[in-house]
């Protein structure tokens, strides 16, 4: 076969082939994007929470441990489910050190509970918001939340590191 034959036989599978190539392109395109737009929709909301988080952690490790509420919850934990989806392997190990943080905090803050206290008793109890024992778990509530603000500005960094790639 000559030359001339081979360039027509390759300009008529070239154009069979092309708009096959073209579709298949045009629609891993437009997957990465819908990934992407699904990122982003899911980080806005990952960022909301943990900043809402923190500022929980830090105002319940401040407070007095009967008007403290547990932080967290269902809304957190759907988040989490959502970006072990679709969220980056560093994003998604950030977030996993601030939930062990945000469970870690909800178990130290039962431990710092008031106990129930008799009447019969309560003058050996007047005072006993700031006994060592409760000083002690309010300061390690205060550390964690501190630590839970470290995670977020983490899971924040991270989110803005895999979006500016």
């Amino acid at each position: 076969m000559n030359a001339v034959m081979w360039m027509g036989v390759a300009g008529i599978v070239g154009t069979a082939v092309s708009p096959w190539i073209t579709e298949r392109l045009r629609s891993r395109n437009a997957r990465r994007d819908q990934l992407v737009k699904l990122r982003l929709a899911i980080y806005a909301d990952l960022l909301r929470m943990t900043a809402r988080l923190a500022a929980t952690a830090t105002t319940s490790a401040a407070s007095h441990p009967n008007d403290a509420g547990q932080i967290g919850g269902d809304g957190f934990d759907s988040l989490l489910g959502q970006a072990q989806v679709v969220a980056s392997d560093d994003v998604y190990r950030r977030l996993n050190e601030l939930s062990q943080l945000t469970e870690t905090f909800n178990r130290h803050l039962v431990t710092a509970e008031q106990r129930p206290v008799f009447p019969h008793r309560q003058h050996l109890h007047d005072g006993a918001l700031n006994d060592p024992l409760r000083l002690q778990h309010r300061r390690t509530l205060t550390d964690i939340a501190g630590g839970i603000a470290v995670a977020h500005g983490r899971v924040q960094d991270a989110i803005r590191h895999e979006m500016n790639r």
